[in-house]
Protein backbone atom coordinates (compact mmCIF):
# COMPACT_ATOMS: atom_id res chain seq x y z
CA UNK A 1 0.00 0.00 0.00
CA UNK A 2 1.34 3.15 -1.27
CA UNK A 3 0.42 7.00 0.79
CA UNK A 4 0.20 9.88 -1.67
CA UNK A 5 1.87 12.70 -0.28
CA UNK A 6 0.95 16.32 -1.25
CA UNK A 7 4.28 18.31 -2.04
CA UNK A 8 2.43 21.41 -2.81
CA UNK A 9 -0.10 23.44 -0.25
CA UNK A 10 -2.79 24.03 -1.45
CA UNK A 11 -4.36 27.47 -1.21
CA UNK A 12 -7.01 28.69 1.25
CA UNK A 13 -8.70 31.87 0.85
CA UNK A 14 -8.45 33.29 3.83
CA UNK A 15 -10.59 36.88 2.88
CA UNK A 16 -13.89 35.68 4.14
CA UNK A 17 -13.09 34.95 7.35
CA UNK A 18 -11.25 38.16 7.88
CA UNK A 19 -14.22 40.07 6.62
CA UNK A 20 -16.01 37.85 9.23
CA UNK A 21 -13.79 38.46 12.60
CA UNK A 22 -13.49 42.16 11.85
CA UNK A 23 -17.48 42.66 11.03
CA UNK A 24 -18.13 40.26 14.24
CA UNK A 25 -15.54 42.53 16.39
CA UNK A 26 -16.93 45.93 15.45
CA UNK A 27 -20.69 44.78 16.07
CA UNK A 28 -19.39 43.29 19.29
CA UNK A 29 -17.66 46.57 20.15
CA UNK A 30 -21.03 48.62 19.24
CA UNK A 31 -23.21 46.96 21.23
CA UNK A 32 -21.19 47.03 24.61
CA UNK A 33 -20.57 50.97 23.76
CA UNK A 34 -24.20 51.71 23.08
CA UNK A 35 -25.90 49.75 25.72
CA UNK A 36 -27.40 51.15 28.94
CA UNK A 37 -26.20 49.81 32.23
CA UNK A 38 -28.61 47.48 33.87
CA UNK A 39 -30.08 48.71 36.57
CA UNK A 40 -29.62 46.10 39.74
CA UNK A 41 -32.68 45.03 41.28
CA UNK A 42 -34.29 43.73 44.58
CA UNK A 43 -33.40 40.61 45.83
CA UNK A 44 -35.21 39.00 48.78
CA UNK A 45 -34.02 35.60 49.98
CA UNK A 46 -35.75 33.15 50.54
CA UNK A 47 -38.99 33.68 48.17
CA UNK A 48 -41.11 30.68 49.68
CA UNK A 49 -42.40 31.23 52.96
CA UNK A 50 -44.04 28.74 55.40
CA UNK A 51 -47.80 30.06 56.06
CA UNK A 52 -47.72 30.82 59.86
CA UNK A 53 -44.18 30.58 60.41
CA UNK A 54 -41.96 33.29 61.42
CA UNK A 55 -38.74 33.69 58.34
CA UNK A 56 -36.04 35.97 58.39
CA UNK A 57 -35.76 37.59 54.75
CA UNK A 58 -32.23 38.94 53.19
CA UNK A 59 -33.30 42.09 51.54
CA UNK A 60 -30.32 43.27 49.40
CA UNK A 61 -31.56 46.81 48.36
CA UNK A 62 -29.66 48.68 45.51
CA UNK A 63 -28.92 52.23 45.60
CA UNK A 64 -31.94 53.40 44.79
CA UNK A 65 -30.90 57.27 44.62
CA UNK A 66 -28.07 59.06 44.87
CA UNK A 67 -26.41 60.24 48.47
CA UNK A 68 -26.81 58.36 51.76
CA UNK A 69 -28.03 54.93 51.92
CA UNK A 70 -31.46 54.39 53.32
CA UNK A 71 -31.82 54.44 57.32
CA UNK A 72 -34.64 52.08 57.77
CA UNK A 73 -36.96 49.91 55.21
CA UNK A 74 -40.49 49.35 55.73
CA UNK A 75 -42.16 46.01 54.51
CA UNK A 76 -45.73 45.44 53.65
CA UNK A 77 -47.91 43.12 52.22
CA UNK A 78 -51.43 41.35 52.98
CA UNK A 79 -51.69 38.54 55.08
CA UNK A 80 -47.91 39.20 56.07
CA UNK A 81 -46.85 40.55 59.25
CA UNK A 82 -43.57 42.36 60.19
CA UNK A 83 -41.97 41.18 63.25
CA UNK A 84 -38.77 43.44 62.95
CA UNK A 85 -35.87 45.24 60.52
CA UNK A 86 -32.52 45.72 60.83
CA UNK A 87 -29.77 46.88 58.72
CA UNK A 88 -26.92 43.94 58.38
CA UNK A 89 -24.53 45.94 56.01
CA UNK A 90 -23.66 47.48 53.20
CA UNK A 91 -22.21 45.29 49.61
CA UNK A 92 -20.89 47.85 47.20
CA UNK A 93 -23.71 50.38 46.66
CA UNK A 94 -26.13 48.11 48.16
CA UNK A 95 -27.95 48.26 51.60
CA UNK A 96 -28.94 44.55 52.95
CA UNK A 97 -31.27 44.05 55.35
CA UNK A 98 -32.90 41.38 57.74
CA UNK A 99 -36.00 41.07 57.68
CA UNK A 100 -38.53 38.88 60.11
CA UNK A 101 -41.99 38.31 59.03
CA UNK A 102 -44.51 36.00 59.73
CA UNK A 103 -46.99 34.77 56.69
CA UNK A 104 -50.65 34.19 57.40
CA UNK A 105 -51.52 34.60 54.49
CA UNK A 106 -53.43 32.20 51.87
CA UNK A 107 -51.65 30.11 49.82
CA UNK A 108 -50.09 31.24 46.52
CA UNK A 109 -47.93 34.85 45.40
CA UNK A 110 -48.30 37.46 47.76
CA UNK A 111 -47.15 41.51 46.37
CA UNK A 112 -44.58 43.17 48.79
CA UNK A 113 -43.78 46.83 49.03
CA UNK A 114 -40.46 47.36 50.48
CA UNK A 115 -40.16 51.16 51.56
CA UNK A 116 -36.34 52.40 51.52
CA UNK A 117 -36.59 55.82 54.15
CA UNK A 118 -33.83 57.83 53.68
CA UNK A 119 -33.00 60.80 55.79
CA UNK A 120 -35.18 63.39 55.47
CA UNK A 121 -38.14 61.89 54.79
CA UNK A 122 -37.82 60.65 51.52
CA UNK A 123 -39.32 57.39 50.52
CA UNK A 124 -38.53 55.30 47.25
CA UNK A 125 -40.90 52.46 46.94
CA UNK A 126 -39.97 48.64 45.22
CA UNK A 127 -42.23 46.25 44.08
CA UNK A 128 -41.77 42.07 44.80
CA UNK A 129 -43.60 39.47 45.46
CA UNK A 130 -43.36 36.15 47.85
CA UNK A 131 -44.96 32.66 48.20
CA UNK A 132 -46.49 31.57 51.06
CA UNK A 133 -46.57 27.36 50.59
CA UNK A 134 -48.92 25.48 53.05
CA UNK A 135 -47.49 24.89 56.40
CA UNK A 136 -46.83 20.85 56.64
CA UNK A 137 -49.67 18.95 57.87
CA UNK A 138 -48.64 17.62 61.60
CA UNK A 139 -48.03 13.52 61.16
CA UNK A 140 -50.60 11.08 62.27
CA UNK A 141 -48.10 8.63 64.07
CA UNK A 142 -48.29 8.85 67.70
CA UNK A 143 -44.93 9.11 68.60
CA UNK A 144 -46.18 10.42 72.21
CA UNK A 145 -47.92 6.97 72.77
CA UNK A 146 -45.02 5.18 71.37
CA UNK A 147 -42.45 6.70 73.80
CA UNK A 148 -45.23 6.61 77.18
CA UNK A 149 -45.71 2.52 75.86
CA UNK A 150 -42.15 1.55 75.73
CA UNK A 151 -40.93 3.31 79.06
CA UNK A 152 -43.96 1.43 80.84
CA UNK A 153 -42.70 -1.98 79.12
CA UNK A 154 -39.41 -0.98 80.41
CA UNK A 155 -40.24 -0.46 83.84
CA UNK A 156 -42.58 -3.78 84.14
CA UNK A 157 -39.39 -5.51 82.59
CA UNK A 158 -37.23 -4.37 85.34
CA UNK A 159 -39.83 -5.11 88.09
CA UNK A 160 -40.13 -8.87 86.92
CA UNK A 161 -36.46 -8.98 86.68
CA UNK A 162 -36.02 -8.29 90.09
CA UNK A 163 -38.76 -10.52 91.15
CA UNK A 164 -37.19 -13.27 89.64
CA UNK A 165 -34.12 -12.79 91.19
CA UNK A 166 -35.68 -12.05 94.76
CA UNK A 167 -36.68 -16.14 94.22
CA UNK A 168 -33.52 -17.73 92.73
CA UNK A 169 -31.61 -16.19 95.90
Amino acid sequence: MVLAMYTVRKPVNRCPLRAAYVGATLSTFLTLVTTESAWAHVDVQPRLVEQGEITQLRVELPQLRPGAAPERIEVEGAGIEVLSTRLQGTKGSETVWSVRVRADAPPGQVPLILRAVYKGGEVVEVRNSLTVVPAPEASSFPWAVVAGGTLLALALAFVVLRLARRRTE
